[in-house]
């Protein structure tokens, strides 16, 4: 980091002379991991492995899993998911189904639901072809018809309680819109039933979209003509961000933004500008004939993503030497890498302005509430003052980024030496500061923009 210090007198001027800081810093190289971007430990618990940077805790969940009985519900596993992270600083996401052919148990949808009267199918895909020691794979499960009226009344009723208890949660960076389809990604693939019509599919995802006003729900982009719908939903477009579990296979590439299954989004690939964009792999890459970890690659980034799915059963997709700089550069650029290049600042005992120039580096932006803070830190660490800037740091596409800001000292602050800190703090003060990706930041991810006497 190059600090130059310059003072400008001005000719009659009534307060002393101003102090003039440059200082130029250095994009680093490094991996950083920052709440709400980058991977998604598929892990009720944070992952230690160390082999990719985790921003967010993800849980899938079945309806039954939190009303075990008609009208009483348990919360614990998501309470105990933004417990295990908050303790790191970081966010979580989850979805919940209501059909789910990996579930440990045979009921996603609960017993009792069925019970009332919800007409269902046992099913068992492809049972022989399985392997009959696991009962992960060989279970019976049971599914509901997803038209029957009585099913979508009273998984209406269970999303209302969910949305009463988390909505607006800031320990929560999203919402998958689960509920409809096997594994919650709307469509009845595996399941033996036949689809839903448009009518119901909207119902269901009204389920979320009525009640869930303040977290961001994320929407499952297999069902092209309720994703339209759910995008369009209470006349502000995006309503909700987008979800792909399926990068890797040829099949995916050509069904996604700009064919024919979503013609009638035009706008689709606008989405990432102001919606999160969540990817998913269908498979390792280095297990599949004809499949291209480049192309996955540029694929993810090239969508913007800023999240992407770990899926920790293909392990061996992120630690495969042949493919080691590929995925060094996912782990770099998914989500926003916010680089500052240099600081201007000119001070004096009354008012420090401030100037920044810099890039987001990355393939998308900072989605989750954060804001510019600059502070007064004293010599033994300790804040005297801070500033909000104006600059909002959701506005930060990939690209060049240009702050400019102008603070009154408060009157009683005493006299001495300051350094002049720049971080990006959470709303919320719930997650950790998203760090800057200089070599000249801070433990805390903050940078130095400035050495200023008082």
């Amino acid at each position: 980091m190059k600090i130059l210090l310059l003072a400008l007198c001005l000719p009659f001027a009534i307060c002393a002379c101003k102090q003039q800081t440059d200082t130029a810093f250095t994009e680093s190289d490094k991996i950083i991991t920052n709440p709400g971007q980058g991977f998604a430990s598929c892990t009720q618990k944070p992952r230690t492995d160390g082999i990719l940077p985790y921003g967010v805790g993800y849980g899938r969940y079945d309806w039954s899993d939190f009303e075990p009985e008609d009208g009483k519900y348990d919360w614990s596993k998501i309470d105990e998911l933004i417990k295990n992270y908050a303790k790191i600083g970081l966010p979580v996401s989850f979805r919940i189904t209501c059909a789910n052919y990996h579930s440990k148990k045979p009921y996603s949808t609960p017993k009792w639901a069925l019970d009332k009267g919800i007409k269902y199918k046992p099913y068992n895909w492809e049972k022989e072809r399985q392997n009959p020691k696991s009962p992960f794979t060989t279970m019976t499960r049971y599914t509901p018809y997803f038209d029957e009226p009585l099913l979508i009344e009273l998984h209406t009723r269970f999303v209302k309680e969910l949305a009463k208890r988390y909505d607006g949660n800031p320990h929560i960076s999203s919402i998958d819109l689960g509920g409809y389809g096997n594994w919650g990604e709307w469509h009845t693939y595996r399941l033996g039933i036949p689809e839903a019509t448009p009518q119901t599919r909207r119902k269901f995802a009204d389920a979320y979209l009525d009640n869930f006003k303040k977290t961001p729900i994320v929407f499952m982009s297999d069902d092209a003509q309720t994703l339209e719908y759910a995008l369009e939903k209470d006349g502000k477009f995006p309503r909700v961000g987008i979800r792909r579990d399926g990068v890797g296979g040829p099949w995916h590439y050509k069904n996604w933004i700009g064919s024919k299954k979503y013609s009638r989004i035009p706008k689709m690939g606008e989405i990432w500008k102001s919606q999160p964009v969540l990817l998913e792999f269908i498979s390792s890459p280095n297990k599949q004939k004809e499949w291209s970890m480049q192309r996955a690659v540029d694929f993810i980034l090239g969508n913007h993503c800023n999240v992407f799915n770990d899926n920790f059963h293909f392990k061996n997709t992120f630690t495969s030497a042949q493919d080691a700089p590929l995925i060094e550069k996912l782990k770099k650029y998914i989500g926003a890498r916010i680089v500052i290049d240099r600081a201007r600042i000119l001070s004096d005992s009354q008012s420090v302005e401030i100037s920044l120039k810099g890039r987001n580096v990355g393939c998308a932006k900072i989605y989750l509430p954060y804001e510019l803070v600059y502070e007064l830190r004293t010599p033994d660490g300790k804040t005297a003052a801070s500033f909000l800037s104006k600059e909002n740091p959701s506005d930060w596409l990939p690209g060049e980024i240009s702050i400019s800001d102008k603070f009154e000292l408060p009157r009683n602050l005493p006299k001495g030496k300051y350094e002049l800190v720049a971080r990006l703090a959470h709303k919320g003060k719930v997650l950790k500061d998203f760090a800057f990706a200089v070599v000249e930041a801070n433990a805390d991810g903050s940078i130095t923009i400035a050495k200023i006497s008082i």
